[in-house]
């Protein structure tokens, strides 16, 4: 019987801004620890926000990341993936329609991260046509 590693597990490719990205160990700890500063300051009151302070309160704090088995880092309920071209962080939280999801858009190098927008947006259902 084989045992399943994280050892065995390659990151997936992800959209990056400047083409396919393969986030390392590395640069999920930058995301960490720059998405882990961006909440603590909006939290705070340290830094501006768009979300309401209901919102805001609600969000989990990241955990440091690991590599699922599908090959994407998870930072407890964020997820590190590309979306249209930019790095982001993606919280969504489970609850019924209208689903929303937090996106923390990520901008630089695995030395000078930061998170340069925090945002909600709204998840379409898909529909079934067969």
């Amino acid at each position: 019987m084989s045992t399943f590693s994280s050892s065995d597990i390659q990151a997936a490719q992800l959209d990056g801004e400047h083409g396919p990205f393969q986030p390392s160990q590395g640069f999920a700890r930058a995301a960490y620890e720059s998405l882990l500063k961006h909440l603590l300051a909006i939290k705070a009151g340290d830094a501006p926000s768009t979300l309401s302070r209901e919102n805001i309160e609600a969000l989990p704090m990241p955990d440091e990341p690991y590599l699922d088995a599908t090959g994407y880092w998870r930072l407890g309920a964020w997820l590190l993936e590309g979306k249209g071209g930019s790095l982001v962080l993606t919280y969504r939280p489970p609850q019924a329609e209208p689903r929303m999801a937090y996106v923390a858009t990520l901008k630089g190098d695995v030395e000078t991260l930061t998170v340069t927008s925090l945002t909600i947006m709204r998840i379409l259902a898909q529909s079934s046509n067969m």
